[in-house]
């Protein structure tokens, strides 16, 4: 069985991105707390569009998904969040693949071997 992830897009109110921000950190770190099977959640804002999140989160099982959802907690969380928006467009996903990079110091080490300094330096 995949991984099941949270994913929404946010459009914010103009002039409400920092407190969109602030609510949304306090709605997650409420579901750290209360939602067991919740993991890393991750809330993401375009470069070109200020106005525009994206939150995405693990959870372990549709199950606890399901279970956090249904909590006044964290109802009353999106509902406060909700005043802030122009719209809301959340999904759920499952995760059907995963590829991992190797850390940033092992590829330029990797790539020292095979690439001249523009410098003279290595």
């Amino acid at each position: 069985m995949s991984q099941p992830y949270t994913y929404g897009v946010w459009i914010v109110k103009p002039g409400r991105e920092d407190d969109f921000v602030a609510a949304w950190r306090e709605m997650a770190e409420w579901g750290a707390m209360n939602a067991p099977g919740a993991g890393v959640a991750r809330l993401l804002q375009d470069e070109d569009q200020p106005m525009r999140f994206i939150s995405i989160g693990p959870w372990d099982d549709k199950d606890a998904l399901a279970a956090s959802r249904s909590q006044l907690g964290f109802q009353e969380r999106v509902a406060k969040l909700r005043e802030m928006l122009e719209t809301y467009t959340p999904a759920s996903l499952e995760l059907r693949a995963e590829v991992a990079a190797a850390p940033l110091s092992a590829k330029r080490s990797a790539w020292g071997d095979h690439v001249e300094p523009r410098d003279g330096r290595t």
